[in-house]
């Protein structure tokens, strides 16, 4: 099963390689979420360098609008549309955004980029802004798929999505709860699609990217292992390039240090014990260590009363 893994890994690194997307589906339009900075913006570069017109779909803040201008002024000959809307709106309100801006063309190139970690105990932070992560980290990419898939279904054209996940969706992740789950999802949704649209001509490819330097760490913190992590970051074009290398050739991409090893660790390693190793293991993280105490412990009746609390 090992040697198997390692097979992949090379095919994927060393035979694939980059492809024209205009070509390969006869692309004129492609969306791509998150792609303000990082692996999305990236992604929006490579497809305008292929003369393909993108919807770019981000936060309405300076880094999008400079992220904007800085396109316009590098591919004049390519049309962006930009659709400024916050993915976690549990509502769904994007969406008639997203709709309104792509009425009128063929989308058929989807980038599911967005994402974000918040790092913490599951019970010390808020379940409104979980529910949020969880929105822009999986929720949302269902919605925009489902639309797209179907418009692609419709039109009877050939097309590609896409879903960048994470290698964290492979173990247990405790501390950032919300980000694990929220990954597998997406890896486990993505190739159960690929499996019912590949005979309609529509490719599906989930990428497991290893730390990347990206806006990602914002949220980090003074959390060591994720400043950790970010020390060891390579460039969101390594992701961009498993995309355009993998894309209609693979289902699951996994790219990096990280993703590879955790992989593999998984072959001699069975996840049932791993779990375990994590959940007494944890005690001796200094992360772990530093949530737990600072967690604010509720009044008591008698320290509220006391407190004036209670008339």
């Amino acid at each position: 099963m090992v040697l198997n893994a390692v097979a992949v890994v090379l095919v994927q690194s060393f035979i694939f390689k980059e492809q024209n997307f205009k070509e390969k589906y006869a692309a004129t339009w492609g969306l791509v979420t998150g792609s303000s900075s990082g692996i999305g913006r990236s992604i929006a570069e490579r497809l305008a360098s292929q003369g393909i017109n993108v919807v770019l779909v981000a936060l309405d803040d300076d880094v999008f609008t400079k992220t904007l201008t800085a396109l316009r002024a590098d591919y004049p000959s390519v049309e962006f549309r930009e659709v400024r809307a916050d993915l976690s709106g549990g509502s769904g309100d994007y969406m008639n955004a997203i709709k309104a801006r792509t009425a009128d063309i063929d989308v058929n190139l989807v980038f599911n980029n967005a994402g974000y970690i918040i790092p913490g105990l599951f019970a010390d932070l808020s379940i409104e802004g979980q529910l949020k992560n969880y929105e822009v980290n999986s929720t949302c990419a269902l919605k925009i798929t489902h639309h797209f898939v179907n418009d692609m279904l419709n039109k009877r054209i050939n097309g590609l999505v896409t879903f960048t996940s994470s290698s964290a969706s492979y173990i247990p992740g405790p501390m950032a709860a919300i980000y694990g789950c929220t990954k597998a999802m997406i890896t486990h949704f993505a190739t159960s699609l690929a499996a019912e649209v590949q005979s309609k001509g529509i490719d599906v490819l989930v990428v497991h990217p290893s730390p990347i330097n990206s806006g990602f760490y914002n949220n980090a913190g003074t959390m060591e292992s994720l400043r950790f992590f970010q020390k060891t970051a390579r460039s969101p074009d390594v992701i961009t390039d498993c995309v355009f290398t993998s894309a209609g050739r693979m289902v699951v991409r996994d790219q990096g240090y990280f993703s590879i090893g955790s992989k593999l660790m998984l072959k001699v390693l069975d996840f049932n014990a791993l779990t375990e190793c994590i959940r007494y293991g944890i005690a001796t993280s200094g992360d772990f260590v530093t949530m737990a105490t600072q967690r604010k412990r509720p009044e008591t009746p008698l320290a509220s009363a006391t407190a004036g609390g209670q008339n």
